[in-house]
């Protein structure tokens, strides 16, 4: 069976953080707090009603027993029998792999009314956090005995592996990895317990759980039943295990109790999960790098894809099912991009962080000890950056062709198992070695799965084309499988032309064959590919570099700004268990304008269309009109609350969070942040950071009132009327 992991965080407290636990601020202006912290806050003062112990103990069962992180979000079990809550667009992917256009749950939504009618949830898995343990001293010895501050990263990486090798080999169940609390100084490992098993329950149809589309993403005010229903199985003993009908539910430690009753304008919540990378204490140049380079270069290249797969997707249901998935992600990142953007140019981030950066120099040049052993530190940082922007927009022309051109993509795995097959099976990345072959060629036969020539050729014509207008590309060798430093639009053309057209990698059904008998050598997609591949390896080394540099510049730099903030730093996200709290507020995103934080059935039925991203389905505007609100009316709005907004610190990860009231009683889900927080990850403010999510009673409604799924709402002890 799983195992409590109570008493390892009893001894995590005592290890972990030792530096930030002086002065942490009663009233917080921002933070994502790791569970060590959570005793250090005033949360009874903030408007908890529960007792700490209750919602974390480390001697025993509380709220964060119920927490789960699923693929990338968060989770957490509502029922005894292993029910979990999530977001609708945490399940999306697995949804749409489970569709077809016969039946298209995407489209049309999901239940299940009994359970072996749950069916897999692909792609998803369920980990549960079971123990923590500081192995900073471990990780950071292996660091300074690196021979070469080149090196280090590279002797980090290595001790990781080993570490996390070893957890895994004492306990085949077990899950390990190692996360960087504070660059150069603090590491965690943790242990997870793996639910392979996940199925889904109730799903609303998309035009629910996705009302609004890329209109409304990142925007407030909001109309979305972004929820979904699944639930995990386990084997009769308790292990984990991959789907099999022998399978039972899980029966976990904790689960949340549901709040009917929702909540109210100013009420106290606060959130637990597991947000993915924030970035609050990096360096002015950072955040340059973020504002000139990369958030411009993705964000329009985002958007022309997307542009791209909805135009071949408008004669081709199949393809648009299939690619569905993708063109989702694409757009949230797109806009994400823009959104950030826009707050690192409303805020002045960049020059603020460089302005700070001034007066830190002057207080490390106020003292004779800080300035010997600080004063060239922010020059230093400004040197390993100084590297960075001269490699601009390389690397990341390299990542997307990896990343979205198939052909690139297996002619450079290709080009590395030629290379892998000529040394013995033992000394092969793992990758390539025999006892991983069948899991090689499951990844090919996936990679060429959604595989359109057509398609692929776009892609790749536009991410190369693009490239010839950067100095820092050009000026490399990236081009010479065309004509080197002469390449033009036509030359550049000519070569995708017959690449597409000729290569052996053109046909999915040769390419298994290919990797069975390694043997060919003249294909024009071998010599781009080796040609981009000595470019990569080029810059990665120059990047592995760069990361050592920083591994221990950037920990001084937190070290001194301890010293001249005289306070302690709350780490960055990093997807890891965190808490964040806060009230249910709106906020003035311009002049003159007030948003409220509560949207209700009313503003789904306004903003309701036949068709497009305000799709309203039917029934809700027949329930609409009858006012058929069940147990779910807001008696100040005299409607179904269907969004609420906050002004909590999240970010991405937080997708399904659970948004708690002050009784630790489930009132929402979170799913999102408006378009002025997506700075969130830079920065924080009470102005305009504000996180979304749906409300309970819209969940309920929906779930028994549009979906007929009266047996989740008694799952979920909820009266049913």
């Amino acid at each position: 069976m799983f195992t409590s992991h109570s008493r390892f965080i009893k001894y995590f407290f005592i290890l972990v953080f030792p530096f930030i636990t002086a002065m942490i601020p009663t009233v917080p202006d921002e933070g994502m707090y790791p569970l060590s912290e959570i005793r250090k806050l005033d949360l009874k003062s903030a408007g908890l009603k529960i007792s700490i112990d209750e919602l974390y103990n480390p001697d025993g069962t509380s709220l964060i027993d119920a927490l789960v992180n699923i693929s990338g979000c968060t989770a957490s079990f509502v029922s005894a029998d292993g029910l979990m809550i999530t977001n609708h667009h945490c399940s999306f992917g697995a949804v749409q792999r489970a569709s077809t256009l016969e039946n298209n749950y995407l489209e049309n939504g999901f239940s299940a009314p009994t359970r072996d009618k749950e069916i897999p949830a692909e792609g998803i898995t369920a980990r549960i956090t079971v123990s923590y343990e500081d192995v900073s001293k471990i990780i950071l010895e292996a660091a300074n005995k690196a021979d070469d501050i080149t090196k280090r990263t590279e002797a980090i990486s290595k001790k990781i592996s080993e570490l996390i090798k070893a957890e895994e080999e004492k306990d085949p169940s077990i899950k390990a990895s190692v996360s960087e609390m504070f660059t150069g100084q603090s590491y965690v490992l943790f242990r997870y317990k793996t639910i392979n098993d996940v199925r889904l329950v109730y799903v609303p149809p998309r035009s629910i759980g996705e009302f609004g589309g890329e209109s409304d993403n990142w925007v407030w005010p909001r109309h979305t039943g972004d929820f979904a229903f699944l639930r995990a199985y386990v084997a009769p003993d308790g292990s984990p295990a991959k789907y099999s009908e022998d399978n039972v539910p899980f029966q976990p430690k904790k689960y949340l109790k549901i709040n009917p009753n929702g909540v109210d304008e100013e009420d106290f919540v606060f959130i637990l999960g597991y947000p993915g990378r924030t970035y609050k204490h990096q360096p002015s140049q950072f955040l340059q790098y973020q504002e000139n380079i990369l958030l411009p270069y993705v964000s329009e290249l985002y958007a022309w894809m997307m542009d791209l797969h909805e135009e071949v997707g408008k004669n081709d249901p199949e393809y648009a099912l299939e690619i569905s998935s993708l063109v989702k992600s694409l757009a949230n990142t797109e806009k994400n991009y823009r959104g950030k953007l826009q707050g690192l140019s409303r805020l002045g981030l960049v020059q603020s962080k460089k302005d700070e950066e001034i007066e830190l120099q002057k207080y490390i040049e106020s003292k004779t000890e800080l300035k010997s052993k600080y004063g060239n530190l922010l020059n230093d940082i400004n040197d390993v950056y100084k590297d960075r922007f001269e490699s601009g927009k390389l690397p990341l022309v390299i990542q997307m062709l990896s990343r979205f051109t198939t052909m690139y993509r297996v002619g450079d795995l290709y080009v590395n198992y030629k290379k892998e097959m000529q040394l013995p099976d033992a000394e092969r990345r793992s990758s390539f070695q025999e006892k991983n072959r069948k899991t090689l060629l499951d990844q090919i036969t996936a990679i060429y799965q959604d595989f359109r020539p057509e398609v692929d050729k776009e892609i790749m014509m536009k991410i190369l084309v693009d490239a010839l207008r950067f100095k820092e590309v050009t000026g490399s060798k990236l081009f010479d499988f065309v004509d080197g430093s002469k390449t033009t639009n036509e030359s550049l053309s000519a070569f995708i032309d017959e690449l597409y057209s000729s290569s052996e990698f053109n046909d999915a059904e040769n390419v298994l064959a290919l990797f069975e008998s390694p043997d060919l050598e003249d294909d024009p997609l071998l010599d781009m590919a080796a040609c981009i591949g000595s470019v990569k390896d080029v810059e990665d080394e120059k990047n592995k570099i760069r990361e050592s540099k920083l591994n221990l510049l950037l920990a001084e730099f937190m070290d001194v700004k301890k010293m001249w903030k005289e306070k302690l730093f709350i780490p960055d996200a990093n997807s890891t268990l965190r808490l964040t709290y806060g009230y249910i507020r709106g906020y003035a995103p311009a002049d003159a304008v007030y948003y409220s934080p509560i949207t209700t059935l009313k503003g789904v039925v306004e903003k309701g269309k036949d068709s497009g991203d305000y799709q309203l389905l039917p029934k809700i505007k027949e329930l609409y009109n009858k006012k058929d609100f069940g147990i779910f009316t807001d008696e100040k709005l005299n409607d179904v609350p269907v969004a609420i907004c906050y002004n909590t610190d999240t970010s991405g990860g937080n997708s399904g969070s659970p948004i708690l009231n002050a009784y630790g009683e489930l009132i929402g889900v979170n799913f999102d942040r408006a378009f002025e927080a997506t700075i969130n990850d830079f920065a924080w403010s009470e102005v305009y950071s504000r996180s979304i999510g749906v409300d309970i009673r819209y969940v309920l409604w929906v779930t028994q009132k549009v979906g007929g799924a009266d047996y989740i709402l008694n799952e979920l002890g909820v009266e049913s009327k």
